[in-house]
């Protein structure tokens, strides 16, 4: 009887084992800038492994898309990604209303905020709730490679993400929040009041002193006290950095967006983009 239990509880054993091996996901993130590639592998939703590649800034963007089919090349038929997504880091995006928004149109969102042309491919992501929708032209060459390779995927524009992942972090403990995100040569600023999105732009910059430009011009546009309003930073900045300590002399009530470690994985790499953790 004893030796009957015994069997029984290693097949049970060993039926848990296949099981969660079955139900394991492994999905791709492909994070897409004209300055660099960043691969993201989740399982189960968990970021296990990240690799970053940044380009020169006298590479052509065929350096980009070799380094694309490569990476994406080195998984075999059997071990590709359950899913795969896309995000597309650029500045030709516009959040237009939803109630306001007509698919035939979405050139014309675009024109008036980017340079854009009669045949780009114009994408749009749905966004907080279906009240707003990205428009943004992805890039219709890396799209390409990985269809080819994967038949399907997802793709987003990098600013649906961002704007989400703050307006989850926005409480009523505030009723207005500035978030300042710095991304390598540019800047992501987003105010919430009432917890609702009010305010979203993206700025170029190359020294601290253009971002600390940008963010008060933005406090004086939206009627702000840069001594009062809270704002959270997160991306390309440290405690210890130039720009915090610049940005510290204007904008007193400031704080750092608080991250974990991920053991196994590179925190210098994750630190500089918000999104690598999730998505």
């Amino acid at each position: 009887m004893n030796q009957k239990q015994m069997a029984i509880g290693q097949k049970i054993i060993f039926k848990i084992k296949k099981t969660n091996s079955n139900t394991a996901e492994i999905s791709l993130s492909i994070h897409i800038n004209k300055s660099w590639i960043t691969f993201c592998l989740f399982n189960n939703g968990n970021l296990f492994d990240i690799d970053k590649v940044n380009f020169l800034p006298n590479q052509k963007s065929s350096t980009a898309q070799k380094t694309l089919k490569k990476y994406i090349n080195s998984f075999s038929k059997k071990d590709n990604p359950d899913k795969v997504k896309v995000i597309h880091y650029s500045t030709k995006s516009t959040l237009v209303p939803s109630v306001l928004f007509d698919q035939k149109n979405s050139l014309n969102y675009l024109k008036y905020s980017s340079s854009v042309e009669a045949g780009n491919l114009v994408a749009n992501d749905k966004i907080l709730e279906n009240e707003i929708n990205n428009v943004y032209v992805p890039n219709t060459d890396f799209d390409n490679l990985l269809l080819k390779k994967f038949k399907s995927f997802d793709y987003f524009h990098y600013s649906s993400l961002i704007i989400e992942k703050f307006s989850n972090e926005v409480t009523s403990n505030f009723s207005q929040k500035i978030f300042l995100n710095i991304n390598i040569g540019f800047i992501d600023i987003l105010f919430f009041k009432n917890k609702k999105l009010a305010f979203y732009n993206s700025f170029d910059h190359e020294t601290p002193e253009d971002i600390l430009y940008y963010l008060l011009f933005c406090f004086s546009q939206l009627d702000l006290n840069p001594e009062e309003i809270h704002t959270i930073c997160s991306g390309n900045i440290d405690l210890n950095s130039k720009v915090y300590a610049l940005l510290y002399k204007y904008v007193r009530n400031i704080d750092l967006f608080k991250f974990k470690e991920i053991n196994g994985v590179d925190s210098n790499i994750l630190k500089t983009n918000i999104l690598l953790r999730e998505f």
